[in-house]
C-alpha cells in the first residue's frame, strides 16, 4: 500500500471544504496550506510506524545518537524525516516557483512540515524488578496532531504580509522596519476579505444565524462574531434528564426537569 491511499481521505476533505479560500492568498490560505501540509507529512510518518507501508518503517538512525546514558533507545522511533520528504514531493509538486502564489503556498507548506518536526518527543518505558526504573527504554514519536494545530494557528495570528519580488523571484517583506518573517513562520500576499459577510465565491458563510456569546469577550463573543450588527435573544424552555439514579443490577431512572435559557443569534 503507497502513502498516497493512506492520506487521501484526509486529502479529499481538507480539499471540499477549502477549495474556494484556497484561490486567494490571503492568511486563511496560508494557514490550510501549512496544515495539509502538516497533515500529509503526519498520517504519512504514522502509517510509517504502524507498518502499513512497504516502502519504510521506524527511524534506525535515531539510535545512533548518544543518550549520555540517561536511557537506550528502543521501540519504533517514527520516521519523520520520510514523512516531510513524502510531504514535499506530494503536496509541493502542482506549485510553481515562478509564481508569487506559488511562492507563497510552497513557504507555507515548509513552515508546516517544519513544525511538524518540531513536536517530536521521547516517549519511554522503565523495566525492572518490583518497578523499579534500571533499564530506560525511549523511542520518539509524534505529539498530538491537535499540539501541532494549535501551534500552525499560533502561527496564524501572528503570519506575516509580504510583497513578491519579481526581479529576484521571492518573497520579502513590505517594510524594512517589519522583522523578517523566517521558513518556520506563515506568510501572506493579500490581506483577507470580510467573513463577516456571506460570499460563497470566496468561502464566506457569513455570521448571520451564528449562536454567541453575550458574555464572551473572546471569538466567540457577540460584540466579535456579530461584526458589529448586533444579535437577539430567543428564549425556550429546554427538558433535560435529572435526579438520575443508578438501580442494581442494571438501569439509570430519571426525571424530567425543565428550565428557561437564553440563546443568542448574530443578526
Amino acid at each position: 500500500m503507497g502513502p498516497i491511499v493512506s492520506i487521501l481521505p484526509l486529502i479529499m476533505r481538507l480539499h471540499a471544504t477549502t477549495r474556494q479560500i484556497e484561490n486567494q492568498i490571503s492568511r486563511e490560505t496560508a494557514y490550510i496550506y501549512a496544515i495539509n501540509s502538516a497533515g500529509v507529512m503526519y498520517s504519512t510518518t504514522r502509517a510509517c510506524a504502524r507498518g502499513d507501508l512497504d516502502n519504510c518503517g521506524c527511524d534506525s538512525n535515531v539510535r545512533q545518537r548518544d543518550t549520555k546514558g540517561h536511557f537506550e533507545w528502543g521501540g519504533c522511533s517514527e520516521n519523520v524525516r520520510y514523512g516531510s520528504t513524502f510531504s514535499e514531493e506530494f503536496v509541493d509538486s502542482k506549485e510553481l516557483s515562478n509564481t508569487p502564489a506559488g511562492l507563497m503556498n510552497l513557504w507555507n507548506n515548509e513552515a508546516g512540515r517544519k513544525t511538524t518536526q518540531k513536536n517530536v518527543g521521547l516517549v519511554c518505558k522503565c523495566h525492572g524488578v518490583s518497578g523499579s526504573c534500571s533499564v530506560k527504554i525511549c523511542w520518539r514519536k509524534m505529539l498530538p496532531f491537535r499540539k501541532i494545530g494549535d501551534e500552525l494557528k499560533e502561527k496564524f495570528d501572528g503570519a506575516s504580509l509580504v510583497k513578491y519580488n519579481q526581479k529576484k523571484q521571492k518573497l520579502k517583506s513590505i517594510s524594512r522596519l517589519m522583522k523578517k518573517p523566517t521558513k518556520k513562520d506563515l506568510v501572506y500576499l493579500e490581506n483577507s476579505p470580510d467573513y463577516c459577510e456571506y460570499n460563497p465565491n470566496k468561502g464566506s458563510l457569513g455570521t448571520k444565524g451564528r449562536e454567541c456569546n453575550k458574555t464572551s469577550y473572546g471569538l466567540d463573543g457577540c460584540n466579535l462574531m456579530c461584526c458589529g450588527r448586533g444579535y437577539y435573544t430567543i428564549v425556550k424552555e429546554v427538558e433535560e434528564d435529572c435526579d438520575c439514579k443508578f438501580f442494581w443490577c442494571c438501569r439509570v431512572e430519571c426525571k424530567k426537569c425543565k428550565h428557561v435559557t437564553e440563546m443568542h443569534f448574530c443578526n
